[in-house]
C-alpha cells in the first residue's frame, strides 16, 4: 500500500485532537491530519465560521499546504464533520487536487436530506443548553465552569448555525469515490435511513456500519473505527492498482 494521507474533521463544538489516539491504530502508510477549524484548539485565537461554505474553504487551504495536486488522500468526517467534508470533496477535484480515495461520513445525515427542525443556535441560554444535552456527550462541567463556558458557548452557536442554515444544492455529478458510512444505533439524533441516503451521492462502493453507541460513538469505537479505515484504504489501494 502506498502513503496516503488521511484528514479528519471534527463535529460542532469539537476539536480536531479527538482523533490524535488514532494514530497507533493506523496503518503505517496512512498519515493522519486532523483538520482544526478556525477558532477552536491550536487555531482559538482565529474568528469563528459560521458557515459550511465558509469552513470548507478554510479547510480547503489548510489541505493545500499538506498535498499536492495529485498527491493520495482521504477524508473523515464526523456529523457536522460530514457536511465538510461533502463540500470539500467538490473544491478539491475543481482545484485539481484529483480524486480522493475514500470518504468516510459518520454520525451524519446525508447532505441532501432535509432537516425539518427548528434553528437552535440562536435560543436563549438555557433552551440552548437542553437541546446540546440531546447529544449526550458535553459534560456538566462545561455548565458549570464559566471559563469552559463562555469559551464553547460561541463555538457551538457558530458550529450550529453553519450546520442549521445550510442548503445543499444539487451537484453536477456524484462523487466518483467510494463512500463508507458509519453512525450509532442509539443515536437519537438522526435516522439510519438518513445515513443510508449518502449511497445516492456516489457512483462508487458505498457500505455503512452500525455501532453501539449514540452520536458520539467515536469516541469509544476508536479501535473498530480505525480497522474500518485501515480495512478500506488497503481496498481502495487495490482497486486503484488493478484500474492502472
Amino acid at each position: 500500500m502506498a502513503p496516503i494521507t488521511l484528514f479528519f474533521i471534527p463535529y460542532a463544538g469539537g476539536s480536531a485532537s479527538i482523533s490524535f489516539k488514532w494514530k497507533k491504530l493506523l496503518l503505517p502508510q496512512i498519515k493522519l491530519v486532523p483538520l482544526e477549524l478556525a477558532g477552536r484548539g491550536i487555531r482559538s485565537g482565529e474568528p469563528l465560521k459560521d458557515s459550511i461554505e465558509e469552513m470548507s474553504d478554510d479547510l480547503l487551504h489548510k489541505i493545500g499546504q499538506e498535498i499536492a495536486p495529485g498527491d493520495p488522500y482521504a477524508i473523515y468526517g464526523h456529523s457536522m464533520g460530514t457536511m465538510i467534508a461533502f463540500e470539500l470533496y467538490y473544491k478539491l477535484v475543481a482545484g485539481g487536487y484529483g480524486e480522493p480515495a475514500h470518504l468516510f461520513v459518520s454520525g451524519g445525515r446525508a447532505p441532501h436530506v432535509p432537516r425539518n427542525l427548528p434553528w437552535t443556535h440562536d435560543l436563549p441560554a438555557d433552551q440552548f443548553r437542553t437541546h446540546l444535552q440531546r447529544y449526550g456527550q458535553l459534560s456538566e462541567a462545561i455548565f458549570d465552569n464559566q471559563e469552559l463556558y463562555d469559551y464553547f458557548m460561541p463555538v457551538l452557536r457558530a458550529d450550529f448555525k453553519a450546520v442549521e442554515t445550510y442548503k445543499y444544492t444539487a451537484k453536477p455529478e456524484p462523487l466518483h469515490c467510494p463512500i463508507t458510512a458509519l453512525t450509532g444505533l442509539a443515536d437519537n439524533t438522526i435516522a439510519l435511513q438518513e445515513v443510508e441516503a449518502w449511497v445516492q451521492h456516489t457512483d462508487q462502493e458505498f457500505r455503512m456500519f452500525t455501532f453501539d453507541g449514540g452520536h458520539f460513538f467515536i469516541h469509544d469505537e476508536m479501535e473498530r473505527i480505525t480497522h474500518i479505515i485501515n480495512e478500506n484504504l488497503e481496498r481502495s489501494a487495490v482497486a486503484n492498482r488493478i484500474q492502472h
